[in-house]
């Protein structure tokens, strides 16, 4: 009889232990679902590297997201959905997420993700002028500020982000590196004018929730100029001279100097055009030895990072890395600042 009533036991506790497992996959499953459900629509317009990342991470998570792809990348969503394989690891997962090839003008949106390359910018104004979604993210390099969006589009549309990923698409494989869960650094997100308002707010939270890490930002517009200013102080000498070659620009001696130097004189032009170094944390590179900073360039250069995060980048990118580099020329003859080792390093050849 002990024995019986100890199986019996056993087996009753087997079966409460079994079915307390499924009450709390159930209750995860639905608190997943009840954390996505604003119910709001989004279309990212762009499959390339990021965009491809950013709709393939908010459909894993349960948001109401489109694509806007065009010619053979539409066809390879629609057909086998975004792959995406970390650089890292090599493990690739799949994301079926819906892929238009047009946006019409009453295709509303709450809002549109404008995930493109700075070069792509303009053309795709008209088409989004003519639309009606009322809140249009631009997720872009932008050195040159925010006044040809805002004459295309007013100044109540439009809204300022930044990407959460790096790396290259191989045919229709994304091999990216990021999003972090864990960011110390989220991507700022703002209004042109720097305000803190409800559709900012709900636009943060709808990606945090989808763990791409984000946050608030009242000087988007300062973020975003300090890092283009900076990429394009090494889009000289790496689209120009070393054809994307990060490595070799790292083994390039005076060359590696001179883009360090670069460097540290986009700081001044900065200041002159009335842009706040955001993050403020990067005011220490306009201080840091010359060859202090060319030493940190020859290890990033020959890192993996470096390769995924730059390289790759900038060898499907040229056309950007050769527009933010005619950004900074334009910057740097508004400003006034003399900025001898950038003007070397934009007339590379």
């Amino acid at each position: 009889m002990v024995a019986v009533a100890a199986a019996s036991e056993v087996s009753f506790s087997a079966s409460s232990v079994g079915a307390v497992a499924r009450v709390v996959m159930i209750v995860t499953v639905v608190r997943r679902r009840v954390m996505t459900s604003d119910n709001a629509r989004i279309l990212v317009i762009g499959a390339g590297v990021n965009g491809s990342v950013c709709a393939a991470w908010l459909f894993d998570h349960h948001v109401d997201v489109t694509v806007l792809a065009r010619g053979k990348r539409l066809a390879e969503i629609q057909s086998n959905g975004i792959v995406i394989e970390n650089a890292f690891s090599q493990k690739r997962t799949v994301a079926r997420v819906r892929a238009i090839g047009e946006l019409a003008p009453g295709d509303t949106y709450d809002y549109i993700l404008v995930v493109v390359r700075r070069d792509q910018v303009a053309e795709l104004l008209p088409t989004l002028a003519a639309n009606s979604s009322p809140n249009v993210v631009f997720m872009n390099n932008n050195l040159a500020g925010p006044g040809e969006i805002v004459a295309a589009l007013g100044t109540q549309r439009p809204m300022l982000g930044f990407v959460f990923a790096g790396g290259k698409r191989d045919g229709e494989i994304i091999r990216a590196i990021g999003p972090f869960r864990r960011s110390l650094t989220p991507t700022p997100f703002g209004e042109i004018d720097g305000k803190v308002t409800p559709r900012l707010k709900r636009l943060v939270n709808l990606l945090n929730r989808a763990c791409l890490r984000a946050k608030v930002s009242t000087e988007v517009v300062d973020y975003l100029a300090t890092h283009a200013c900076l990429v394009a102080a090494l889009a000289g000498s790496l689209a120009m001279k070393y054809g994307a070659d990060v490595k070799a620009v790292g083994r390039s001696g005076d060359d590696v100097k001179l883009a360090a130097a670069a460097l540290r004189e986009t700081f001044p032009v900065l200041k002159a055009l009335g842009h706040k170094i955001v993050p403020a944390s990067l005011k220490v590179l306009a201080i840091t030895p010359v060859f202090v900073l060319a030493f940190l360039l020859r290890l990033f250069a020959n890192s993996r990072i470096g390769e995924v995060g730059a390289a790759w980048h900038a060898q499907q990118g040229s056309d950007e890395m050769l527009a933010l580099a005619d950004d900074l020329r334009a910057a740097v003859i508004i400003s006034g600042v003399p900025a001898p080792a950038i003007r070397k390093v934009l007339d590379m050849k």
